[in-house]
């Protein structure tokens, strides 16, 4: 949970930091494309090795490359901000695929039941979204009396402390078959296995589209979220309120949302356990993920055609989208855990990531191209 609230911490003010640096909207979509193309190369390359140098050791490579890019973050000097982009489109392509390996296999190596992960995953989606909440009020609060640097010293301060914990505390563990042999191991047989791994199973094919075009909506809506909101309250009242907006707190009603989606994962994956007679026993992680998908789309609709002029239906456009991140998370998860097999989890999780790196930094450069024409 200090890992994801660190995470959370740097979100609700990135863009108004920027903004605050004198950043144009081209400037600031610029070094979001520099994140997700890292993400893409930078990430895939050392989080396809994590099955063979060990996933508690990339997990600890992570630690150390968000602490560089945080610290890097908060000096105003556009090179210096472009490689911290380029560290943490590294670090979270880490964060979002070697860390779950890691769990998926010492849940196995446990001996615990697989329907025990959905369950984990359910859990770890409400608990992101409770210390969501609470980091938006807190990088609120940070903001207030030091600036719009105090969240990232923050989210400096938690990554140190997971960095502790992962070296004192967690296990080592490998891809099935690995360990013996990892000296004999590189990186293009890594990759060219997990490729073959992924291209051969359809499950994991249609996953990861459905992860791409989740996930590219997902950080659009990240980067925009905040423009769109100032310019609907300047198109209805004809200014920015003089003290700025509370965007903390907004972040953490949207948090809220998230919540309420995991929360209806969990009742739903509860009542599937209680029999066929239940509610929602023809319901599944598969079903679950649909209606994600389908409610998503329906939000982005809505702010698309009503963004501008109205406050009321952009807002509610906003948590009925990051409610659908509470079911996506722990539906997808629960899936691609059965559909990837050990031995290459965490070289195929790292490669489903590169169509949606590409994706986002497509749409951001023609973001930045766009702006720039007007």
């Amino acid at each position: 949970m200090l890992l994801i609230g660190a995470d959370w911490l740097q979100g609700p003010y990135l863009y108004k930091l920027y903004n605050d640096y004198g950043l144009s909207l081209t400037e600031i979509a610029m070094l979001f494309l520099t994140g997700f193309v890292s993400g893409a190369f930078a990430g895939t390359a050392v989080g396809g090795l994590a099955d063979t140098w060990g996933r508690k050791r990339v997990c600890i490579v992570f630690c150390f490359t968000m602490i560089i890019a945080l610290l890097l973050r908060l000096i105003n000097i556009y090179p210096l901000l472009f490689i911290s982009h380029l560290l943490s489109g590294l670090a979270t392509a880490l964060m979002y695929s070697v860390f779950e390996s890691w769990y998926v296999s010492e849940h196995t190596s446990r001996g615990f039941p697989a329907d025990w992960r959905a369950r984990t995953f359910a859990l770890s989606t409400l608990l992101n979204s409770i210390v969501a909440i609470f980091a938006g009020v807190i990088a609120n609060e940070l903001v207030g009396l030091w600036g719009f640097r105090a969240p990232y010293i923050g989210s400096i301060l938690m990554v140190s402390t997971v960095a502790v914990m992962v070296l004192s505390t967690w296990t080592e563990n490998y891809g099935r078959n690995v360990q013996s042999n990892m000296q004999n191991d590189n990186l293009l047989k890594t990759l060219k296995t997990g490729l073959r791994t992924m291209l051969s199973s359809k499950n994991i094919v249609v996953l990861g589209l459905a992860q791409t075009l989740f996930e590219c909506s997902m950080y659009i809506f990240v980067l925009l979220y905040t423009p769109a909101f100032e310019n609907v309250i300047f198109n209805n009242i004809g200014q920015i309120p003089a003290d700025g907006l509370n965007l903390g707190y907004l972040f953490s009603t949207m948090m809220m949302a998230v919540m309420v989606g995991s929360l209806l994962f969990q009742i739903v994956e509860l009542e599937i356990k209680k029999g066929p007679n239940r509610t929602f026993a023809k319901f599944s992680e598969e079903k679950l993920l649909i209606v994600a998908l389908a409610a998503a789309s329906i939000s982005f609709i809505l702010m698309a055609r009503y963004g501008e002029t109205s406050i009321t239906t952009l807002l509610i456009a906003y948590h009925v989208f990051e409610c659908t991140t509470g079911l996506y998370y722990p539906s997808i998860a629960s899936l691609k855990a059965e559909a990837i097999p050990e031995e290459t989890r965490a070289a195929v999780m790292t490669l489903i990531r590169i169509p949606m790196n590409l994706g986002v930094g497509f749409i951001l450069y023609h973001v930045g191209s766009n702006n720039n024409r007007r």
